[in-house]
């Protein structure tokens, strides 16, 4: 009976402590320097979207228009269908 008691009584023994935030890796330095490098340029990135958005939608009307261009063209000219 001494034996369960010990066993459900026995204290378990202290979590590992986390090391201090200053005795970092150097391969983590390394790590949060090139993940701030990525959220910089992310942030550089959508704030040039709407800007890519508009270009890209002008590109594609122009492709559009010079397709009909091209259509209309063949048509009176008797090119191939």
């Amino acid at each position: 009976m001494r034996w369960t008691r010990r066993l459900l009584h026995r204290r378990p023994e202290p979590a590992p402590q986390r090391p201090d935030q200053a005795t970092k890796t150097e391969g983590q330095r390394e790590a949060e320097k090139a993940l701030s490098r990525a959220q910089k340029a992310r942030r550089a990135v959508e704030a040039h979207r709407p800007a890519v958005t508009r270009v890209a939608a002008r590109l594609a009307s122009e492709r559009e228009q010079n397709h009909f261009a091209e259509l209309f063209r063949q048509a009176f000219e008797g090119g191939p269908r």
